[in-house]
């Protein structure tokens, strides 16, 4: 089965634009609901950007996301801008964003949700991970401290774009994160927070479906991972992301976008060369 995207690219003539502009309520390529439309020209710049919400197609405009640990961020390329506009979509409660490491899926994740927090759109992130260690690294053992120390190593991928550890740990201690172990998340009743899954890719199907069962009234759940990634085989043969994926497109309340391009740095591009 080919990989959802979230998206479609398109070379259209400026004939086929036009139409698209003035018959906004027509479907030409048959989008999937909140999927997006790339128009590129023959030269592979891209045109403009679209989204199908089900009755029209939308214009996807650049945004600009406010963070006031790291300041105004602007997409730096089309997948980026797409997965913006999609974290700050108020009618899709199931976000998911796939790509290689370094495309900046924790960085957006993380800088919309204290922006919407910022704005009161959201009481808390509950930031859930599955305590699953890199493949074939040894296991570091029994960690000393209480319940949020012993999580705080899942929890960096937050901390990193929130002022660091000691960002994380003030924003715990006013109640505005929750740093929750995947295995005490049964039985929750999570309202009016977004609840935020990094390394999505260590978990199976019946660890989505957990996650979803949780989302309460005014909550939505963020996933994000790399099936490249993937620490177990268990994940290879029963991936709940991709299951998801799979499942949930086209569903009014569910939007995915897959990021390509490594942002991270000219460094960090260079472990492509190594596959």
């Amino acid at each position: 089965m080919e990989e959802y995207t979230g998206y479609m690219e398109a070379e259209l003539s400026d004939e086929a634009l036009a139409s698209i502009y003035e018959h906004q309520e027509q479907n030409p390529v048959g989008l999937l609901e909140n999927q997006y439309l790339i128009v590129k020209r023959s030269d592979g710049d891209v045109v403009d950007t679209f989204k199908w919400n089900g009755d029209s197609l939308v214009r996807v405009t650049s945004k600009t996301v406010n963070n006031r640990y790291i300041g105004k961020i602007r997409p730096r390329n089309v997948q980026q801008q797409l997965a913006v506009d999609m974290l700050y979509d108020q009618n899709t409660t199931v976000k998911v964003l796939t790509g290689k490491f370094g495309t900046g899926k924790d960085f957006l994740m993380s800088s919309v949700a204290m922006d919407l927090l910022d704005k009161n759109r959201f009481q808390k992130i509950v930031y859930v991970r599955n305590n699953i260690e890199v493949k074939n690294s040894k296991p570091i053992g029994y960690l000393p401290g209480d319940y949020n120390a012993k999580l705080l190593p899942y929890a960096m991928p937050l901390a990193d774009h929130i002022g660091g550890v000691d960002g994380l740990e003030l924003m715990i201690a006013q109640g505005r994160i929750e740093v929750v172990h995947l295995g005490f998340i049964r039985g929750r009743d999570i309202k009016n927070s977004i609840i935020l899954c990094s390394e999505a890719e260590n978990m199976t199907k019946e660890h989505v479906q957990l996650l979803l069962g949780r989302v309460g009234e005014g909550s939505a759940l963020w996933l994000n991972g790399d099936f490249k990634q993937t620490d177990a085989d268990v994940f290879s043969k029963n991936s709940g992301m991709m299951m998801a994926i799979n499942r949930l497109k086209g569903h009014p309340r569910f939007a995915c976008v897959k990021l390509l391009r490594t942002e991270r740095s000219e460094t960090a591009a260079m472990a492509d060369l190594l596959d």
